[in-house]
């Protein structure tokens, strides 16, 4: 049977827009007598690198030979990619069994799309009995429905401008509003290198009694070098010594992010025990392992076509940094754009002119996409060659057929389309 029945159920409850409070949440949680409390959970939270924390997280742990849930979100293609065990998605027997036991519930209480998914995620890994669940927050941290759960560790990446109309305008504000998800007598690691918030997460922890460490009290995580396969070796210093480490988690702002991860498994040494083994193996293999897609994800090793789901202004600058510090700046970029007309567009191809020989103008199959000929405009005038293109698989295959590097960036829903067709080639070839 198709889920996607069930599935378009689920997104309209996208319309609910976002809610704060846990109280609906707590009440689904109870229709399916409250899995998260059977469950031993990491919980992630942070304006960026969460997803990317949890990843590393889960690949390190996976490879120590625990049973591993991860909930991530968004997806690129498929719903089943925001729950996986062991890197693998749910399947849609569970996604069909799991929704229907919930949709209507939450239909009738007025629940919101993550609140429901967040307990699918929830009940899974509780009927699954795995060993950790890794739990990334949606938004916020203080009222995100994943804030039910009574986690093992806590974590806070980092903090920045983002979801103000719910978190504040301030950093401060924003980092309170991250701090929200420090419980008591629970280990916080934070991630957050500013000494002007800190103390915004001292005294949260102080009011709960949690013990709280700062990644940067703990070890240095410093970048060696970012190798042309868009691997990077990694040096990481603490009172354990120096070691090494190499990762499929390409880009400088992932240094944090695995620091993060160590620092956490470091805190929870009693209870996973973790060796150096362990971890190398989880750094290398950590996207993959995990199945996370469209992170400097090389798609084709000749010619190169790489793949990142970069879509905002900080997003796109890291790219291109990682392009440049990997010493491929040089490469003739055959660039496949596409993004939502509510994003900075200007901003985003600014930061792409200096790499980019030619642009392919795209518009992914989606209401909220910039139309290609409004694109290929802006390109031209941030001083790029560009082509409207028109399709995402037409600006693909224009790009391909040059034989140079292609890079595929700018929106979710350009990802979508190009792995939803990579491998057939009657569509995209």
């Amino acid at each position: 049977m198709s889920i996607d029945p069930l599935l378009q159920r689920l997104y309209a409850r996208t319309t609910a827009g976002i809610k704060p409070g846990l109280e609906r949440t707590l009440a689904l949680l109870e229709a399916v007598d409250n899995p998260h409390s059977r469950l031993p959970v990491i919980h992630v939270a942070g304006t960026n690198g969460k997803g990317s924390t949890c990843t590393a997280l889960a690949s390190i742990l996976q490879r120590a030979g625990y049973r591993t849930g991860l909930y991530t979100s968004p997806h690129i293609v498929r719903f089943n990619e925001r729950l996986r065990i062991d890197g693998l998605a749910i399947s849609d027997a569970d996604v069909a069994r799991l929704a229907s036991l919930l949709l209507e519930h939450g239909e009738a209480i007025g629940s919101t799309f993550f609140e429901i998914s967040t307990v699918m995620a929830l009940q899974w890994f509780a009927e699954r009995r795995v060993d950790v669940a890794v739990i990334e927050t949606g938004l916020g941290g203080r009222w995100d429905s994943t804030n039910v759960v009574t986690p093992l560790a806590s974590v806070i990446t980092s903090i920045d401008m983002d979801h103000m109309e719910y978190l504040g305008n301030t950093l401060e504000s924003i980092a309170r509003e991250k701090a929200g998800i420090i419980k008591p007598g629970v280990p916080a690691v934070i991630g957050e290198p500013r000494e002007a918030l800190r103390h915004v997460f001292l005294e949260r922890a102080a009011q709960v009694g949690a013990p709280c460490q700062f990644l940067d009290d703990m070890m240095h995580v410093e970048l060696d070098r970012i190798h042309p396969d868009l691997s990077m070796t990694l040096s990481i210093m603490s009172d354990d010594g120096l070691e090494y480490g190499t990762t499929d988690l390409c880009g400088e702002h992932q240094v944090r992010n695995v620091g993060c991860a160590l620092a956490t498994l470091r805190l929870l040494a009693d209870t996973y025990q973790v060796s150096r083994e362990h971890v190398a193996l989880g750094l290398q293999t950590a996207a993959a392992s995990t199945g996370l897609r469209g992170r400097t994800e090389v798609l084709e090793r000749n010619p190169l076509v790489v793949l990142d789901v970069a879509h905002n202004p900080a997003g796109m600058a890291a790219l291109v940094r990682t392009i440049t510090v990997a010493e491929l700046a040089s490469h003739p970029w055959q660039i496949v754009f596409g993004a939502f007309a509510d994003k900075d567009v200007d901003a985003m191809l600014s930061m792409l002119a200096p790499i980019a020989h030619t642009l392919y103008a795209c518009a992914a199959a989606n209401e909220r996409a910039m139309p290609s000929a409004d694109v290929a405009d802006r390109a031209h005038a941030a001083g790029i060659v560009a082509m409207n293109a028109g399709s995402v698989s037409q600006a693909l295959t224009m790009a391909r057929n040059t034989g140079h590097p292609v890079l595929v960036c700018g929106s979710f829903s350009v990802a979508e389309e190009i792995l939803r067709h990579w491998n057939q080639p009657d569509v995209l070839p």
